[in-house]
């Protein structure tokens, strides 16, 4: 079960970062609790890291700066990613939390009693046309 969001673009390519926020809208509407982290990949380029992304700043959303060529701040992301995840699985109050985690606990697999056989449904094929 989800519980956060992690926004990756591609510093380099401004069709990755364009429909952002299009997509946090509508994550929005359908989990309004969770937490969300904006990545901006591919920093191998210094100056890529003075550019201004005002997606984070609009949402008041964290944003890193990493580069998964070179490891830069990758670990300090996830571990962050990590604290912040359990942190909101203890403290949420997400109705879709609770609905998710309801169907988690629901168990999908019916006894064999319970699905009757073949031979007792009869058959429930439709004839084939001539």
């Amino acid at each position: 079960m989800a519980r956060q969001s992690l926004w990756v673009f591609d510093v380099q390519r401004k069709v990755t970062y364009k429909n952002l926020s299009t997509w946090y809208t509508e994550l929005r509407e359908f989990r309004p609790e969770i937490p969300c982290i904006v990545v901006a990949n591919k920093i191998d380029d210094v100056k890529m890291t003075q550019k201004s992304f005002n997606f984070a700043r609009k949402f008041s959303l964290p944003l890193y700066f990493v580069s998964a060529a070179d490891g830069t701040n990758v670990v300090k992301l996830f571990n962050d990613a990590i604290r912040l995840a359990v942190s909101y699985k203890h403290n949420s109050q997400d109705f879709m939390d609770e609905v998710l985690q309801e169907l988690e606990n629901f168990d999908l697999e019916q006894k064999e009693e319970d699905v009757p056989d073949q031979a007792q449904r009869g058959n429930t094929e439709s004839p084939s046309p001539s």
